[in-house]
C-alpha cells in the first residue's frame, strides 16, 4: 500500500485547483491519482480519474469517456502508458460516451472496458463484469462494491492505494465547486427500493477511506476516522 506524502501534494487538494485546471488534462491530486474534467454540469463538470500503477506503466481509467477527454487519453498512449482497463461506476457515463465501445477501447489502445451487467449498453462491445474477480483489479488493489441503480446497476470503486480511495460514481454527488461546504449526498433515486437499498448499502459499508472521490461535486481530501464516519451516517440516513 502506498502512503501519501502530504507535503507533496498539499497545493492541488483544493476545489479552486480542479476548478483552475483545464478541461480535458488531467491534474494530479495525489501520488499516481489524477481527475480530469469533462463536460459541464449542474455541479461544475462531470470528472473523471485515472490511477497510474505503481511499476509507472500501468494506468487505470475511471469514467473517462467523454469526448473533452478523448486527446488525453490517446496522449497516454503515445507517451508509452499501458491502459489496463476503462471502468465505468453505472449507466449514466456510458449515455455521456464520445463514440461507440468499441472506437472508445481503440482510441485506449485496446484497454477492455468494465461495467455493470445489470445496465443495459446497446453496443455490440462485449464489456466485461465489473462485478466479477478480475485480475486487473487485483493489480491495483481494487475492490468493486455492487449497488442499486436508477435503471441498472452501479457500483463503488475502492482501491487501497493512497491510505484508502473510494471513487462513488452517481452514489455520492459532493457539493458545488462555487458552495463553501464540502458535503456529500445521494442521488435522487427512481424508486423508493431503489433509495432504501442504496441507503443501506451506505450503512454497511466499512473500508476506511482518506479520500472521496465523486463524479459529480468537489472530492473530499484527507478525510479523518470522524469525517468518514459523518459522511456514512448523512449518506446512509433516510429523511422522513
Amino acid at each position: 500500500m502506498k502512503k501519501v506524502d502530504k507535503m507533496e501534494v498539499l497545493h492541488s487538494q483544493s476545489a479552486e485547483f480542479i476548478q483552475k485546471g483545464e478541461v480535458g488534462k488531467f491534474l494530479k491530486l495525489i501520488p499516481d491519482t489524477f481527475i480530469i474534467k469533462g463536460s459541464e454540469e449542474e455541479k461544475g463538470f462531470n470528472q473523471g480519474y485515472a490511477l497510474r500503477h505503481l511499476n509507472r506503466k500501468d494506468i487505470l481509467l475511471i469514467d473517462v469517456v467523454e469526448k473533452e477527454t478523448l486527446k488525453a487519453v490517446k496522449l497516454l498512449v503515445e507517451d508509452g502508458y499501458t491502459i489496463k482497463g476503462i471502468l465505468l461506476s453505472n449507466s449514466s457515463v456510458y449515455k455521456n460516451a464520445y463514440s461507440d465501445l468499441k472506437t472508445i477501447s481503440e482510441d485506449a489502445g485496446g484497454a477492455p472496458i468494465f461495467a455493470h451487467p445489470r445496465n443495459s449498453i446497446k453496443d455490440n462491445y462485449k464489456t466485461k463484469d465489473i462485478t466479477a474477480k478480475q485480475e486487473v483489479l487485483k493489480h491495483f488493489e481494487i475492490d468493486v462494491y455492487d449497488l442499486p441503480g436508477n435503471g441498472g446497476g452501479s457500483v463503488l470503486i475502492y482501491s487501497d492505494f493512497n491510505d484508502g480511495m473510494l471513487f462513488t460514481g452517481e452514489d455520492a454527488i459532493g457539493s458545488s465547486y462555487d458552495a463553501e461546504e464540502n458535503i456529500f449526498s445521494r442521488p435522487t433515486m427512481d424508486s423508493k427500493n431503489s433509495e432504501f437499498g442504496l441507503a443501506e448499502s451506505w450503512g454497511s459499508f466499512e473500508k476506511p477511506f482518506s479520500y472521496l472521490f465523486p463524479l459529480h461535486g468537489k472530492p473530499g481530501f484527507n478525510l479523518e476516522e470522524g469525517q468518514q464516519t459523518d459522511i456514512l451516517n448523512k449518506l446512509s440516513r433516510i429523511q422522513s
